[in-house]
């Protein structure tokens, strides 16, 4: 996935989840307390969901250009760059 279309993804997302969250918030207690697990849950995900920079993966590297993570003997996936 290039790093427009998952901006694009995060911005269509985000438009949704607001409105969500404002009705949740206008509930009173109830809607804080389901506003508030379901935000600790989408932290949760996305945590688990992160790539893991430890090393594990020979194959990919941090590109010297941009620093998003690309695979070891080809151009950035993000930027374009060679290796």
């Amino acid at each position: 996935m290039t790093r427009e279309s998952e901006l694009m993804l995060y911005a269509l997302l985000a438009l949704p989840a607001a409105v969500v969250g404002f009705v949740l918030l206008l509930m009173g207690p109830v809607g804080w307390f389901v506003a508030g697990f379901l935000g600790i849950a989408v932290i949760g995900v996305a945590a688990m969901r992160g790539e893991s920079n430890d090393g594990d993966d020979p194959d990919r590297t941090n590109c010297t250009h941009c620093g998003s993570r690309t695979a070891a003997d080809d151009a950035c996936e993000y930027c374009g760059e060679p290796p």
